[in-house]
């Protein structure tokens, strides 16, 4: 008899990754995303730099750059991580939310089963979109959303085009024929992030495609605009606190859905 493996599914935004999978085994670390995890049957085990003593918890939220640990390996979870940048993590700021520190915090029974779920079967990223909202608090957000003005959608393309090349703010400006203050200003307020730091989740993102569909890390690496493949791992690492072999190595069992911006 032949065991069958656990399936990964990985919803992907612009400034947002959502993993529902196995559960793991994290040792201290930081990364420059914020992070909600939540065991969906079973407890999680999480204590930070600052109190080495363990916590057991349904579920937690890790600030952005704060040293942490958990384990996760009894349980299958669900982890959503929020560009530390984004307009959406600034709505986590609010007072109401006490998103400053490390700490307990589960969601409520309503979204753990929508998250069992899509876990379970499945869903599109419209609805993998909701659900992280109502985790997040912000489920307003989804009304909020803007036309964009044609010259940030260009730039998008062009973005897109360009993932494998340098790619610097004055070069994008000039082949749009507007100016770089203009650009940098105007893309943070319609995309809800900064240009460089979008352009390095879609680096992520392309590199996570390449590799999910066969190619070695290095070539994933290059296809991605990485230099090689340690720059990859290392900034992989620096936003998830996992290293992409995590994902890569376990090509068969990762359905991945990438989300419109």
């Amino acid at each position: 008899m032949t065991n069958e493996l656990p399936t990964i599914r990985l919803y992907l935004w612009p400034h947002r990754l959502l993993y529902l999978g196995p559960g793991m085994d994290a040792g201290m670390h930081h990364h420059h995303a914020a992070q909600l995890c939540v065991g969906l049957d079973g407890p999680l085990r999480l204590r930070s730099g600052e109190d080495l003593k363990w916590g057991e918890h349904q579920g937690f939220y890790v600030p952005p750059d704060e040293p942490h640990e958990f384990i996760a390996t009894a349980t299958s979870t669900a982890i959503v991580y929020v560009e530390a940048e984004s307009a959406e993590f600034a709505a986590l700021q609010a007072p109401s939310q006490g998103a400053a520190a490390i700490r307990a915090a589960a969601p409520r029974s309503s979204t753990i089963e929508a998250l069992r779920q899509l876990a379970a079967t499945g869903g599109s990223a419209e609805q993998a979109d909701a659900i992280c909202l109502a985790w997040l608090g912000l489920t307003e957000a989804a009304q909020q959303r803007r036309i964009l003005d044609p010259r940030i959608v260009d730039s998008l393309a062009l973005i897109r085009t360009q993932l494998d090349q340098p790619l610097r703010l004055s070069a994008l400006a000039a082949a749009l024929n507007m100016s770089p203050s203009w650009l940098s200003h105007q893309f943070t307020e319609q995309i809800g992030m900064p240009l460089r730091r979008y352009v390095l989740w879609q680096r992520l993102w392309r590199a996570v495609e390449s590799a999910l569909m066969g190619s070695t890390l290095t070539e994933a690496a290059h296809a991605a605009g990485f230099s090689d493949s340690s720059h990859l791992a290392r900034t992989f690492r620096g936003t998830f606190g996992v290293a992409p072999s995590f994902l890569f190595g376990r090509r068969d069992q990762v359905f991945v859905c990438f989300a419109n911006d």
